[in-house]
């Protein structure tokens, strides 16, 4: 059997690594990957795990490129008789959509976000992702979007939560030697607590947020380290830096920048903040905290809901509220919570619900169901 899976770019990002890690799972179950998409730093990964990868202009949004791409892909769905393609993205979508339509292979997509829906050319450029003969959805929150915005019957959505690759974040693979010597290297001592919030810099993942909350927590011990780069928003992390000099704490918020390893992060950290102001998806962070041992402060919204346990595995508070993230902060670093404790709890919680293999399970069924194994 032979798979086609079909996204704009394999650059980075949590569609990009999806991608790669159900191409790997495809050939454990002993059928042929094939990726389409424009390319990028992930395509050597791909190849290494036995996938092929066919670059086209997927990328790109305009019409012309669509029909282009989808006529190419049309090509290789007959020369290479694949037997079902999967979309990941909304250009790509179209395109695959398209080439399916003509050679009358079966198509599936996974719909990975909530893509705003401005006017009604957005929604119809958006519903590519609700045209394959089942969806997959990352999350409950994203089928329940689904159903509310594009009128899909609920019986035709497979969820498939994100996962953690158990190996890549395992807290017994880091030794108190490296955990200080890493945090030496950040100009952090040993009895420090830290507090991590990763993600790239942008405005709706909540570092003003972060950094706000942490102003109203100065008088405790603590350092912060933000984990992630601007790209090209260098204005935002100017911003960013501003902001904490204006709260007083400068010094004490570490802008780390991008980490092609995060693991080691999560690893030295007391407590992972996921502080988005716009709702996750699915939200990799919450998850990989946890897998790390980590208890995670996570807002209350998205897939938050459905990977953090309020209470048990970490925390949930309102979005976009400084102050009462503040106030959460304030209680786990109190001495009254046994963060240790909280971690382990996390630890398996997630590991008995999201992982990279019960992922790739959970879209491997969705295949079987069109193909009718």
């Amino acid at each position: 059997m032979k798979i086609l899976q079909v996204t704009a770019g394999l650059e980075q990002g949590g569609v990009e690594r999806g991608t790669v890690e159900m191409a790997a799972y495809t050939i454990s179950q002993g059928a042929e990957s094939l990726v389409a998409s424009q390319g990028g730093r992930m395509v050597d990964e791909l190849m290494r795990i036995g996938a092929r990868h066919i670059t086209l202009p997927l990328a790109r949004r305009n019409p012309f490129a669509i029909l282009y791409c989808a006529w190419r892909l049309k090509k290789i769905l007959q020369s290479e008789t694949i037997d079902l393609v999967h979309a990941r993205s909304r250009a790509p979508a179209w395109a695959a959509f398209l080439a399916c339509r003509w050679t009358g292979t079966p198509f599936l997509t996974t719909f990975h976000g909530t893509h705003k829906i401005q006017n009604r050319l957005k929604k119809w450029y958006n519903s590519s992702m609700v045209r394959g003969q089942r969806v997959i959805a990352i999350s409950e929150f994203i089928r329940d979007h689904i159903i509310q915005n594009y009128q899909i019957d609920s019986s035709v959505i497979d969820i498939a939560p994100r996962g953690f690759d158990p190996q890549r974040f395992d807290p017994g693979e880091f030794s108190p030697e490296q955990n200080l010597s890493l945090r030496k290297e950040l100009g952090c001592s040993a009895d420090e607590t830290l507090i991590a919030l990763p993600g790239r810099l942008t405005r709706w993942k909540g570092q003003t947020v972060f950094i706000d909350a942490l102003g109203r927590i100065k008088d405790l011990q603590w350092k912060a380290l933000l984990i992630g780069g601007p790209g090209k928003k260098l204005g935002y992390l100017d911003e960013l830096k501003r902001r904490a000099a204006d709260n007083g704490i400068a010094d004490r918020v570490l802008f780390c920048g991008n980490q092609h390893t995060i693991a080691p992060y999560y690893a030295i950290a007391d407590l992972v903040v996921s502080a988005s102001i716009e709702p996750e998806a699915f939200g990799r962070v919450a998850v990989e905290g946890q897998a790390m041992a980590k208890p995670v402060i996570a807002s209350a919204h998205g897939g938050a809901l459905e990977t953090v346990r309020d209470g048990e595995t970490g925390w949930l508070f309102a979005s976009g509220d400084p102050g009462d993230l503040a106030d959460h902060l304030r209680y786990a670093l109190s001495g009254s919570v046994d963060l240790v404790g909280m971690g382990q709890k996390a630890r398996e919680w997630v590991l008995a619900n999201f992982t990279t293999d019960r992922m790739c399970q959970a879209e491997w069924a969705g295949y079987l169901k069109i193909l009718g194994q």
